[in-house]
Parts: structure tokens; sequence; C-alpha cells
């Protein structure tokens, strides 16, 4: 039996000609990863009722958190700021809704950019609003060439998931404007960038949890070292 992962699903404002229309939609890539890998993906529309989301995750073996648009900083004790970017508080409510639910019951947890800052978010850590307010120096975190390319040396820590999935560093790529601030009560830092921004997060008390920054299942199309943290994911899935 293929294990279940249920991936939430973003909302968009689109205008085509004279109309406009309210969509869900995910990336293809999430979907082709997790088909390619053996799992059978099942996306899950916005519901603001908590029952409905229990529901959700009692049908799933895991679920996955995609990347999106910016969280509602006020979610995470901040103000808005000039460089803020568009974000809807009926999904960051739901998808942190969905997250706390998943924890509470132990199932698998992988988060992708936007996603690993909501997991950031449900353990009482923040996010910079923009990279700009981040104190130190950083490197290019938001690249202009193609999405499967690398972009910047990423650095695992020992004894981490991602040490072992990717050994010391990997090149990866990166696709953000927002970076995670303060660590969350339980989580640790098991990667970074050269610059100190961090680029994976776990935490080691339950089943399954894990937070990445930049956007595996672009590379995981070309690159093999990518299918590890999928592998794992939906190996825990299985269990």
């Amino acid at each position: 039996m293929k294990p279940i992962i249920g991936i939430p699903l973003n909302a968009q404002h689109v205008k085509r000609n004279v109309s406009s229309k309210d969509i869900y939609y995910i990336n293809e890539e999430y979907t082709l990863v997790l088909n390619k890998l053996g799992a059978m993906p099942i996306l899950l529309p916005f519901t603001d009722d908590i029952s409905l989301v229990k529901a959700q995750v009692d049908l799933c073996d895991g679920i996955l958190l995609s990347g999106g648009d910016d969280i509602t900083p006020y979610l995470y004790g901040e103000e808005p700021n000039p460089k803020l970017g568009e974000y809807n508080e009926a999904i960051d409510r739901y998808q942190l809704n969905m997250t706390n639910e998943t924890i509470q019951q132990n199932k698998p947890l992988l988060g992708i950019c936007r996603g690993a800052q909501i997991i950031n978010i449900i353990f009482g850590g923040s996010v910079y609003t923009d990279m700009s307010y981040v104190p130190e120096k950083t490197l290019l975190h938001m690249q202009t060439g193609k999405r499967r390319d690398v972009c910047h040396t990423m650095v695992t820590k020992k004894g981490t998931k991602m040490h072992q999935y990717f050994g010391d560093e990997i090149l990866i790529n990166s696709f953000h404007h927002q970076a995670i601030s303060t660590i969350g009560t339980g989580l640790i830092v098991s990667a970074t960038a050269k610059d100190n921004i961090v680029e994976a997060i776990e935490n080691n008390d339950l089943k399954y949890c894990v937070g990445v920054q930049w956007h595996p299942e672009i590379m995981a199309i070309y690159s093999e070292s990518m299918n590890n943290l999928f592998i794992d994911f939906i190996n825990h899935c299985k269990k």
C-alpha cells in the first residue's frame, strides 16, 4: 500500500481578461517527486473548520507543507513592513492548524520553504519579514537563474538528518526573501548557508518533523542526492 501524503493547497486570486477567480493551487513538482518515489499525494483544500482539519490529517499518513506566499506577520508577533509580499491570513491559519494537528497526531511532517517557516512558527519561532532585516550581510537567496540550478552552499550539522542525507555540505537552489529568525522551542538548526541563514530545522522528539528552506522537490528531478530527503520522509509515512 502506498502511503498517502496530504499537501494543503495555497490560494490565489487570478485575473483573466475581464473575469477573475479565486483558485487553489500547488506546483506540480511536489506531486511528481512523491509519485516517482512511491507515495500517493492528495491535495487538501482550505477549511476554517478545525474538525475538518482533523479529518484531513486522519486521512493521511503524512503531511507535506509546500512553498508559497509570505506569512501574515502578526501570526508570529511582527508588524508589516514595506517589503512584505502578498499573504493570505485564512490560508496561513489553515496551514498552522494543519501543522498543529499533524504534530498532535505525531504523523510525519515535512515543510518546504514557506512550509519550514510555518513549522518554526507553530513551535513559537519567528521569521524575518524580509532578508534585508537580517543584521549581518547575506548571500543571494533569491536566485535569478533556472529553478533547478544551484545557487549557494548549504553546510549541515553532524548527527542530524541533513547530514545523513547530504554529508557535510551540498549546493542548493534558493527562492526566498523571508527567512527563519528565532528558532522555535524543541527545534534544532540542522543546516545553514555560509552566511548563517537557517536552511533546515528538525525536531527529534517527534516521529518525523523536518523543515527545509530551499526547494528540493525541484532539484530532485535532476539530482539523485535530493531524493534522500523524500525517501526517508516517505519511509516514515509507511510506518
